[in-house]
């Protein structure tokens, strides 16, 4: 899980720009009689450093009728975030997270507030999931990753100038991904944790974007943490596997209609045998790499 929660919110970082342009990244087509889609694994945060992307990948988002992505992210969206943390992200009355934690987790909590510069006040009546959301989002930004540099943000800019944008899902069904986890100390615990060994996972997440490696970037994300934590398979089927299902329906469903989508999603999706891949080839269509 520790290291699930850092791919959720870094999704592949750091890459020189030196080497930007020639970055095999995770990018695929598939086609129909009447449609084009194309694929690209996102990354929600990042630099200056990344771009520019890859040619053939300008070239197909400037082929495509429209932009489809998880969420729409705008300023609208921020305040519904912030209204969704006050009214189920945040405990009720007097209840604070000390009230629903371990004693180990609470002063591990304390120890990384005072490490990232934070006042316990900042996260003390939040519930776990959104703690951890804001905990790796402060690391982030102090490693010098912002998300308004992020793939999915890089390209809504773009779109809202002469393409159509489809949604996926919406703000609220990805936070009520964290907040519907059922052990919330665990997912906080595990996550503290592997704030300490960022750099390590990075390093890894890093090589498998670079070298478009699949296997690599399926190993980090669950072969070792589902070894690790096998019981984990039920929160997965709802953080990934029921996702996959319903997105890579609604590509299905695009692929049905006319004309040409740029369709942008967290890597993570699309790798293992129920990634978004793997569902689009079993149901007949050719997906290829480019």
């Amino acid at each position: 899980m520790s290291r699930w929660i850092l791919i959720v919110s870094f999704y592949l970082l750091l890459t020189p720009l030196s080497y930007a342009e020639n970055d095999k990244a995770f990018f695929w087509q598939v086609e129909s009689e009447s449609a084009t889609v194309y694929l690209l694994g996102s990354i929600h945060y990042a630099d200056p450093g990344f771009y520019p992307l890859r040619p053939a990948i300008e070239k197909a988002f400037e082929a495509s009728d429209k932009l489809v992505v998880e969420i729409a992210i705008d300023e609208a969206m921020a305040k519904t975030y912030q209204d969704l943390i006050n009214e189920q992200g945040t405990y009720p009355g007097k209840e604070t997270i000390e009230q629903h934690v371990s004693a180990e987790t609470y002063q591990s909590l304390l120890h990384h507030l005072e490490l990232l510069g934070l006042p316990l006040e900042y996260v003390n009546r939040h519930k776990p999931g959104i703690i951890v959301l804001t905990l790796t989002s402060v690391q982030l930004l102090k490693m010098g990753f912002m998300p308004e540099m992020g793939i999915d943000l890089y390209f809504l800019k773009r779109a809202r100038q002469n393409k159509d944008i489809i949604e996926l899902e919406t703000i609220e069904q990805q936070i009520d991904i964290f907040l519907s986890i059922p052990d919330g100390d665990l997912l906080l615990r595990e996550t503290l944790h592997s704030l300490e060994q960022a750099d390590i996972l990075m390093a890894d997440i890093v090589r498998s974007w670079k070298l478009g490696d699949m296997v690599l970037l399926e190993k980090i994300l669950f072969e070792d943490t589902l070894s690790q934590y096998p019981s984990y398979e039920d929160i997965y089927d709802r953080l990934f596997y029921e996702r996959n299902e319903n997105m890579s329906q609604r590509i299905r469903e695009l692929l049905q209609e006319k004309g040409s989508y740029f369709v942008v999603i967290g890597a993570g999706h699309f790798v293992g045998e129920k990634g978004i891949l793997r569902l689009l080839e079993d149901s007949g269509y050719d997906v290829k790499r480019l």
